[in-house]
């Protein structure tokens, strides 16, 4: 390779470089031969792969005080030149060689930082075809929805409690610290809370929070939102702002509570309630079943108790096969 200041740049030069190894004077080399574009491109691989094969390798900071002693007995003049020059071209060869040194310096600082952030121990949890409750280092806990999946570490740090919340549904019911708040993660918004229950669904793109209790910010790069109990924030990346409504839907959280709560309610929305709360299908033996209306309130009831129950107020039967439950009579005109 192209040669500075006598110095050859090899491969080697570069991982000593890199290891915060390299003498001053090859520092300085290397960083004058970094300034041609196809030198640094070349230089950027040889970086990559070293950073990827020494993930545990502690790179060796510069002596500083021992490499300024070295240099100063190397670059000591033998002759004074005339009007002074000898001591203009030392100070000259001083400041290029200490810019190196800082150079080389910084190169090792960032290499250090890189592969010895401090680790975090994550947990991942994640549910297919049934709910799960969960519960997080501050004593908080999250019931995850059928096919969610939350990620969190396994101790909280001293400033903030965060989670992400990746794919699905989540009841969250978080315990009060108004020094450390507790934040969610996903990939449309972030919802930050101090102490609440709220419910957060994320998906088709879309983020819903339904706030049951306390007080709740979404934000976004663009746009931010309070919610207090009873209102629902939607958040849509391409509207590019929150949309608040004055209401939350009856049941939004009654899956991780098993209260349901009817009045006067379609049996069509009846029925996607209950088989959000409860791992069953719901299907009708007449479609004028659908016509019926029903007020009713359900408390920790077992799914097959809550549709006798629903069948003997609207005068219908239940049939029951493996997970599929089939209601059936003449409905409602």
């Amino acid at each position: 390779m192209k040669r500075e200041h006598d110095i050859e740049i090899k491969d080697e030069l570069m991982v000593r470089y890199l290891a915060g190894e390299a003498g001053p004077e090859e520092a300085m080399a290397l960083q004058d031969w970094l300034t041609l574009a196809e030198n640094k491109a070349y230089f950027e691989n040889i970086q990559r792969t070293w950073e990827q094969t020494h993930p545990s390798k502690t790179p060796r900071a510069i002596d500083a005080q021992h490499a300024w002693k070295k240099v100063d007995l190397q670059t000591e003049p033998a002759v004074m030149w005339k009007n002074g020059t000898a001591a203009g071209r030392r100070n000259k060869i001083i400041l290029r060689i200490a810019a190196s040194l800082l150079i080389t310096i910084l190169a090792t600082l960032l290499i250090y930082i890189r592969l010895y952030k401090p680790s975090v121990n994550m947990v991942a949890v994640t549910t297919a075809d049934s709910l799960k409750n969960v519960s997080l280092p501050d004593n908080s806990t999250a019931t995850l929805h059928r096919n969610s999946k939350l990620m969190y570490p396994a101790t909280f740090g001293a400033g903030q409690r965060n989670v992400e919340l990746a794919q699905g549904e989540a009841f969250f019911t978080v315990t009060s610290s108004p020094e450390k708040p507790f934040i969610i993660h996903t990939s449309v918004a972030d919802i930050r809370v101090v102490g609440t229950a709220f419910n957060v669904a994320l998906k088709a793109n879309q983020l819903e929070v339904s706030v049951k209790e306390g007080k709740v910010l979404i934000y976004t790069s663009q746009d931010s939102s309070y919610l207090t109990a009873g209102f629902t924030g939607i958040v849509q990346p391409a509207m590019g702002t929150i949309r608040v409504k004055d209401s939350v839907h009856m049941n939004a959280w009654g899956y991780a509570t098993h209260r349901l709560i009817f009045k006067d309610t379609p049996l069509e929305e009846v029925i996607a309630d209950i088989e959000k709360a409860y791992p069953y299908s719901i299907t009708l033996g007449n479609a004028n079943i659908n016509n019926c209306r029903l007020t009713a309130t359900f408390d920790n009831d077992s799914a097959e108790n809550l549709l006798n129950l629903i069948a003997e107020t609207l005068n219908l039967s239940v049939v029951k096969n493996g997970t599929v439950f089939t209601l059936e009579g003449e409905g409602c005109p």
